[in-house]
């Protein structure tokens, strides 16, 4: 990767990171089409992945495939662009503040080979101390025997917050032989896009418009310089000198240009980023106020511009003696710095400030204010030994190694302040974390994504019990309609078994008539045959009878005295014949005859 400000593009290799960062930024995988149109992606690959998946996420993954292989626009810039115009405007920054961010953009262009790096012991120690990596992600590493590949969003993080560490790593494999070319590689390539370092002493009395803007060019050619508030008077004689120049010139210039509308437009075209304030400017001193504010001590090019354009002839000589006064105090603080560089710092230890800054909007003032703030009294012994600019602000100061112990009780004790009112990113001293907001906030994303689970399984669960429910109303009605049909069931049960006793009953009834009409038939045959019996009795009788009128008769004529018995015997046998057929006819067939 060159060390210019080549554009970093994606491949197909990069699509777990650029799932990650989607995920991290909390897209909708069902979102996915929207995002497809916005990548400017064919419409009829993109109706096929819709008619091919049904799964939203499968649906994404397809769809930065296509993109990551096909199109021309493979870059974070073109993502972010994508997000923001489908209004989500959070994930866009995200994505640009981390992932396109060029640091960490030349940190994702080397990960392959930083996963193949396994470190040392002591490389791991460095990585914590230059606060690339956390306590908890050090020993993380050590566990994994010395490999940084399952902590390279870690690592990317910590040196898009803050450039100067991506040096701190290249720096650290250089400790190993088998990792020199790969550290060189970084090393160039940071020098490309590291800000360049302002170097300005103890701030608790020096005083300058504004704190290094990306549009400031300051020079370290003769190293770095470090002095304190004996040259307050040096800096306030170059703000009195600009001070005298804006005086001066501005009449000149307003005297000399009387079209509104033609300054305006010289000066939309040669900086364009002054169009929105230009716009609301209405004469040639509302014009000039915006470009003096534009404006430094070292660089009055707008100044100037504006003096060659409409050829201000009594406006030069103005602007040659202040260049001339700022050059000469300029070489006299040089001067006096280089004699009063410190010889060495082995007995000082260090202390770095992040903050969430915008260095237009702050002054070395507030770096005074801060320092005053974070130590009290102790802020005097406080060097300040460098400025940097990336994301943040990171101030880099020097103290004595005598008050470390009383730098961290001060520190501790007006945190919360420094974090309130100068939006406190990240404090250490020495090789002591005071506070790390990044920390704080993988813990919140931690918990969020916990937090997150939590809610999909609640949802689950809330889908489950839905489910549960509506297979509970499924289950009761079926119950219900299974109840409704037993009890129908019963009623037809019960009915039949009233029908069948009402059959059973009349059955029996049946069954005793004609087991009574049998029994009738029987026992008429039996008188049947009693009478026959009767019948031949009588004959009998009558035989005897007829036997015995014989008999009387002979008898008669025998004997006259026993006439009379006879006959009384004979009547006496009649008399018994006829009870005997009373009794069979009370007794047996008048009783039957009644029941039938």
């Amino acid at each position: 990767m060159a060390s210019s400000r080549a554009v970093f593009r994606l491949d197909i290799s990069h699509m777990k990171l650029v799932s990650n960062s989607l995920k991290e930024s909390h897209f909708i995988d069902v979102d996915w089409f929207d995002l497809g149109v916005e990548l400017n992606l064919p419409y009829p690959d993109l109706k096929k992945i819709r008619a091919r998946f049904t799964d939203s996420s499968q649906c994404l993954l397809e769809c930065l495939s296509l993109w990551l292989t096909s199109a021309n626009n493979r870059t974070w810039e073109s993502l972010a662009s994508a997000l923001e115009r489908m209004n989500q405007k959070q994930a866009a920054t995200l994505i640009r503040n981390t992932y396109d961010d060029p640091a960490s953009q030349i940190f994702q262009h080397y990960s392959d080979r930083i996963s193949q790096v396994s470190l040392t012991d002591s490389c791991i120690q460095l990585l914590y101390t230059e606060g690339l990596i956390t306590e908890d992600t050090q020993r993380k590493i050590e566990r994994c025997g010395g490999s940084l590949s399952d902590t390279l969003r870690e690592l990317m993080i910590a040196v898009s917050d803050d450039h100067s560490k991506l040096r701190s790593l290249g720096n650290i494999l250089m400790e190993l032989e088998e990792a020199k070319p790969l550290a060189q590689d970084i090393i160039k390539d940071c020098d490309g896009i590291m800000t360049t370092a302002l170097v300005v002493g103890p701030v608790s009395s020096s005083k300058v418009n504004q704190l290094p803007t990306p549009n400031t060019t300051v020079s370290t050619s003769a190293g770095e310089f470090f002095f304190n508030a004996a040259h307050q008077s040096m800096f306030d004689e170059v703000r009195g000198h600009f001070g005298i120049l804006r005086h001066k010139i501005v009449p000149l210039i307003t005297k000399s240009i009387s079209s509104v509308e033609e300054l305006k437009s010289f000066l939309q075209l040669s900086f364009p980023e002054l169009s929105a304030e230009l716009s609301n400017a209405e004469s040639i001193n509302n014009i000039m106020n915006v470009v003096v504010k534009k404006c430094r001590v070292n660089n009055i090019s707008m100044i100037k511009i504006i003096v060659i354009r409409f050829e201000i002839t009594e406006a030069k000589p103005l602007i040659s003696e202040y260049e001339e006064e700022v050059k000469t105090l300029c070489g006299s603080l040089k001067d006096f710095i280089s004699q009063n560089k410190p010889e060495h710092f082995n007995d000082f230890e260090t202390i770095q400030f992040t903050l969430g800054w915008e260095p237009e909007e702050h002054s070395l003032d507030d770096i005074r204010n801060l320092l005053e703030e974070a130590f009290k009294e102790l802020n005097k012994r406080i060097i300040v030994r460098s400025i940097h600019q990336g994301n943040s602000i990171i101030i880099i100061c020097y103290a004595p190694h005598h008050l470390l112990a009383a730098l961290l009780l001060k520190a501790q004790d007006n945190l919360t302040v420094l974090m309130k009112e100068f939006s406190l990113i990240r404090l250490t001293i020495g090789h002591y974390t005071v506070y790390d907001e990044r920390i704080k906030v993988m813990n919140n994303e931690c918990l969020a994504e916990e937090i997150k689970l939590a809610d999909g399984e609640g949802q689950e669960l809330r889908t489950l019990l839905d489910y549960k429910e509506g297979l509970k109303d499924g289950h009761m009605s079926m119950i219900k309609k299974r109840k409704e049909y037993i009890k129908r069931t019963q009623l037809m049960l019960s009915w039949s078994v009233q029908m069948l006793r009402a059959n059973l009953a009349e059955n029996k009834i049946l069954k005793a008539r004609a087991t009574e009409t049998s029994q009738l038939q029987q026992e008429k045959m039996l008188l049947k045959e009693e009478v026959e019996s009767l019948k031949k009795a009588l004959d009998i009788a009558e035989q005897e009878i007829k036997d015995g009128k014989n008999s009387v008769a002979a008898i008669k004529e025998s004997t006259e005295t026993n006439k009379a018995k006879e006959k009384q015997k004979n009547n006496q046998a009649i008399f018994i014949c006829i009870l005997y057929f009373l009794a069979l006819y009370f007794t047996l067939i008048l009783p039957r005859y009644f029941k039938s």
